[in-house]
Formats: C-alpha cells, sequence, structure tokens
C-alpha cells in the first residue's frame, strides 16, 4: 500500500531528528526543507492503466 504524505513526513523527522520537520508540498510530493530531497513522490494522480504494462510496474516498484 501507498504511503501518504503524513507517513512520509512523520518517517523522516523520525529518522533524520531536529530541524528535519519542515516540508514543503509540490504537486509531485514532499521535500524536506533541511536537505531538500524529495521524501515522497506522490504517484497518484498517474493513469492507473499505465500500471499494467511491464515496464511501468517496474518503474514503480523502484521507487
Amino acid at each position: 500500500m501507498a504511503k501518504s504524505r503524513a507517513q512520509a513526513r512523520a518517517e523522516h523527522a523520525g529518522q533524520m531528528g531536529p530541524g528535519h520537520d519542515q516540508f514543503t508540498e509540490t504537486i509531485y510530493g514532499v521535500i524536506c526543507a533541511a536537505c531538500h530531497n524529495y521524501i515522497l513522490i506522490d504517484k497518484t494522480n498517474d493513469p492507473s492503466n499505465c500500471r499494467e504494462h511491464e515496464a511501468c510496474r517496474q518503474a514503480y516498484s523502484q521507487s
């Protein structure tokens, strides 16, 4: 099951410690303000039928 934005923020803040609790929300996901890395790439807006193709399934599994 996909991770929610709230779960991604909570996990990152817990793992990285103080200073990593501010995030920028984008249409693509959540970015940590301290380390400037995408914590979550939100793929919920992608076409669901694309996941039926093998190459797309592999790409989604590597995220």
